[in-house]
């Protein structure tokens, strides 16, 4: 199943292994979580939930440069497209899509899929569902906002293909690895944003990051989080050639945050994410 390993039912997960040295550009280091997935060396000391107080200060690694580049892969693409396959399929919405005419982020979530079995299995056959399912939607979502604006179907087809390359959590891993945090991202959660004319897309990607197993909190896998947020930004999705991939250069933003699900994280940076979209710049999603 490539280097993923194995998923709870439903839920992103990723489990301990032995999943190579040195740095990681695609791979995931040893005992690396992924979503809601659990490690015993550090589950063991996870706090049992609680209601979110105040904010917490960043780890020391973030709190130097909240904003900032690293460099990065894609995994390769049999790889990506299972890991997104189990994404697409899981039992919450985990991908959502906003842009011009759109009042608030839309799911793109199939009403049908295969079962958690099938998911654990992930033939060809699912993948392949989950890239066609997920193309009719998100060609759905932008008919219904951009009406006789819509995109021609070139533009949607490298749309969809690169989209599913980058809803990865490896990139996620990476920065982990790269900030010197634990090994984990927690609830991971993608939005497609569109602006601009000629259209642009970018991909963000968001998740719970902690320093120390202190930090994190929940009593459920699925609801395992921190007081530390982070948005991960891929390129353009439309302008990126082929060789991106083996060099991908994410924007990353951190933030604390009082939040139990990673969702309403998403929500409170809707602010920065709007105003980019209505003045066609990324710049706002920068600061």
């Amino acid at each position: 199943e490539g280097r993923l390993g194995g998923f709870l039912p439903l839920i992103v997960r990723a489990f301990p292994g032995p999943l190579g040295r040195g740095p990681t550009h695609g791979r995931r280091p040893e005992g690396a979580w992924m979503g809601c997935g659990s490690s015993k060396a550090v589950a063991s000391q996870v706090h049992v939930a609680r209601p979110p107080s105040k904010k917490e200060s960043l780890p020391p690694s973030l709190m130097v440069s909240k904003l900032g580049r690293f460099q990065s892969a894609l995994p390769p693409f049999a790889e990506g497209r299972r890991d997104f396959a189990r994404i697409f399929f899981a039992k919450e919405p985990k991908i959502f899509v906003l842009g011009k005419g759109m009042p608030s982020m839309r799911p793109i979530q199939p009403s049908t899929g295969p079962s958690s079995a099938h998911i654990g299995d992930l033939s060809e056959q699912v993948v392949e569902r989950a890239v066609a399912l997920f193309g009719e939607n998100l060609r759905l979502q932008l008919s219904q906002a951009f009406g006789s604006a819509m995109p021609d179907k070139e533009v949607l087809d490298v749309l969809t293909e690169r989209a599913i390359s980058s809803m990865t959590v490896n990139i996620a891993l990476d920065f982990a690895q790269h900030m010197k945090l634990l090994p984990m991202f927690l609830q991971p959660a993608f939005l497609i944003v569109l602006l601009g004319q000629p259209l642009q897309a970018k991909a963000a990607t968001y998740g719970f990051v902690a320093e120390k197993p202190q930090h994190i909190q929940g009593d459920r896998p699925e609801s395992k989080r921190t007081p530390f947020c982070v948005r991960l930004l891929s390129p353009d999705l439309l302008a990126a050639g082929e060789e991106a991939s083996k060099n991908w250069e994410v924007e990353y933003s951190a933030m604390e945050v009082c939040t139990t699900t990673i969702t309403q994280a998403v929500e409170m940076d809707m602010p920065k994410v709007k105003e980019a979209i209505n003045s066609d710049r990324w710049d706002p999603m920068m600061r």
